[in-house]
C-alpha cells in the first residue's frame, strides 16, 4: 500500500512462480481509494509493468523515496531466491511515467555480478557523505554464513550514470530480513538482522561516514532457528521497544514469534541482555505433497482503530500465516500475552499483508493476499456495538 507524493494511493504487488523456468512480475493496482469508499473493490484492475526486465522472484518492492534520483517516480526491485534458477538476483529500479502509473519508462540495474545471490530488501541512505543516497541491502546465497550485508554506492549522474554501481561488503551475517534505526545515532546506522540461513538474530553498527562495520551484537544465536523478520515496536504501549522477530518453520513445534527486550539506553545495545520472550507459537502447516509448508510468514504491529496509535496504545498483531494457509491477529490480554485469533483460513499461501485507512474514517483497512488461489481481499475494521473490541467482516475478493 503505496503512493507517490505527487499520485492517488495504490497497491504495489510482487508475484512469483516456483517453477525453474517461471518468472516474476510486479504489479500495480491503482484507483483503490475510491473503490474502497464507493464498496467497489470487487471491480479493480490489476495492471502488470511492463519493466523490461527479466525478472526472477521479485520480493520486497518499494517506492524509491524522493529526491534519491533526478527522476520523480521510481520502484526498487529486490530479486531472486533459492529455487532453481532463480538464484542470480539483482537490484532494479524501474522509472514510472509521471502521468501513468501503469508506464514503465525506464528500467536500470544496479547490481552486476550474477554470483549465485539473491536479494529480499533494503533502504537508501547515504553511506560515505557524497550528498547521494545508497541502497544498503542483505544478499544471500542460501548457505549457513553465506549472507552478507552490503551497500550500492550511488555513482555520480545517478541512474543516468555510465559508471557501474560499486558493491560495498560491510560484514557477514545478514541474509533475508533487515532492519535499518537510522534515528538514535550520529554517523552511523544499526542494522537487526533476522539471519534465516545462520540462524541468528544479529545487531550491526555500521559507519555513516564511510560505510565500514564499526560493532556487532549476537542478540540470539541458534535458538531461534530460521529467523526471518524483525520489527521494532512497542508492545505493551508503555515506552518500552521490543524487537519482534518470528522464524520459518517446517515443525509446528518450532516456529512462533519472540519479542526481545531493547536496551532503554541505546547505547547500551551491545552490552544490556535482551531478555527474550515468545509471544505465539505452533502454527500448523497445511499439507501440501510437493512443498512442505512454512510458517509463520510476517507479523505487522496494527492499531485497528488509527487514533489509538497516537495515543501510544497497545497494538494488535495481524500474521501472514504463510504454509499454515491463515492469516491471523493476536489481541493483547497482559504484559507480552496474547489471545490469537482466526481472520481466514485462506486454504493458500498467505503472503505479505497491507494496511490503510482510504475512506479516513479512523478504521484501518487489511489487505490479504492469497497466493495458490491468485486473488487479493480487503477486510475492513469496525466497532462492535459496545465500543470495546473490533470486529472484521466478511472480506470482498478484488483481484484474480
Amino acid at each position: 500500500m503505496t503512493e507517490f507524493h505527487d499520485s492517488d494511493p495504490f497497491l504495489l504487488v510482487s508475484t512469483f512462480t516456483g517453477s525453474p523456468i517461471g518468472k516474476g512480475h510486479v504489479y500495480v493496482v491503482p484507483e483503490i481509494k475510491e473503490a474502497v469508499i464507493n464498496n467497489t473493490v470487487s471491480k479493480l484492475k490489476e495492471q502488470k509493468l511492463d519493466t523490461g526486465i527479466s525478472l526472477q522472484w521479485p520480493n520486497d518492492v518499494k517506492l524509491v523515496p524522493s529526491g534519491v534520483f533526478e527522476e520523480n517516480r521510481s520502484i526498487v526491485i529486490p530479486d531472486g531466491f533459492l529455487v532453481p534458477g532463480h538464484a542470480d538476483g539483482g537490484i532494479y529500479v524501474v522509472v514510472i511515467d509521471d502521468e501513468d502509473i501503469t508506464k514503465v519508462n525506464s528500467h536500470h540495474t544496479i547490481t552486476h555480478n550474477k554470483d549465485g545471490y539473491f536479494y529480499h530488501m533494503g533502504e537508501w541512505i547515504d553511506m560515505n557523505k557524497d550528498g547521494r543516497k545508497d541502497f544498503v541491502t542483505a544478499k544471500s546465497n542460501a548457505k549457513e554464513d553465506g549472507g552478507r550485508l552490503v551497500w550500492y554506492e550511488q555513482p555520480e549522474g545517478g541512474l543516468s550514470a555510465t559508471d557501474e554501481w560499486v558493491e560495498h561488503v560491510v560484514t557477514e551475517g545478514p541474509d533475508v530480513g533487515i532492519l535499518i534505526d537510522q534515528d538514535s545515532y550520529n554517523d552511523s546506522i544499526i542494522v537487526y538482522a533476522a539471519e534465516f540461513f545462520t540462524e541468528r538474530v544479529g545487531a550491526y553498527r555500521v559507519s555513516t561516514k564511510d560505510g565500514t562495520l564499526m560493532d556487532s551484537k549476537v542478540i540470539d544465536d541458534g535458538a531461534i532457528q530460521n529467523a526471518y523478520s524483525v520489527t521494532i515496536v512497542d508492545l505493551n504501549g508503555d515506552g518500552q521497544d521490543y524487537l519482534m522477530v518470528n522464524n520459518h518453520e517446517k515443525d509446528e513445534d518450532a516456529n512462533g514469534i519472540w519479542a526481545y527486550k531493547m536496551p532503554k539506553t541505546k547505547n547500551m545495545w551491545k552490552d544490556d541482555a535482551w531478555e527474550k520472550t515468545q509471544i505465539a507459537s505452533h502454527f500448523v502447516n497445511a499439507f501440501n505433497l510437493f512443498i512442505p509448508g512454512m510458517s509463520p510468514g510476517f507479523p505487522y504491529p496494527i492499531w485497528p482503530y488509527s487514533p489509538d496509535e497516537k495515543k501510544g496504545k497497545a497494538p494488535n498483531i495481524v500474521i501472514a500465516g504463510d504454509g499454515d494457509y491463515s492469516c491471523w491477529i493476536m489481541s493483547r490480554t497482559g504484559d507480552l500475552t496474547y489471545d490469537r485469533d482466526l481472520i481466514e483460513d485462506a486454504k493458500g499461501t498467505v503472503g505479505a499483508l497491507a494496511q490503510s485507512d482510504l475512506d479516513g474514517d479512523d478504521w484501518k483497512e487489511l489487505w490479504m493476499p492469497n497466493y495458490d488461489k491468485n486473488y487479493i481481499e480487503v477486510y475492513k475494521f469496525h466497532a462492535k456495538s459496545d465500543a470495546t473490541i473490533e470486529e472484521l467482516p466478511t472480506p470482498v475478493e478484488i483481484l484474480q
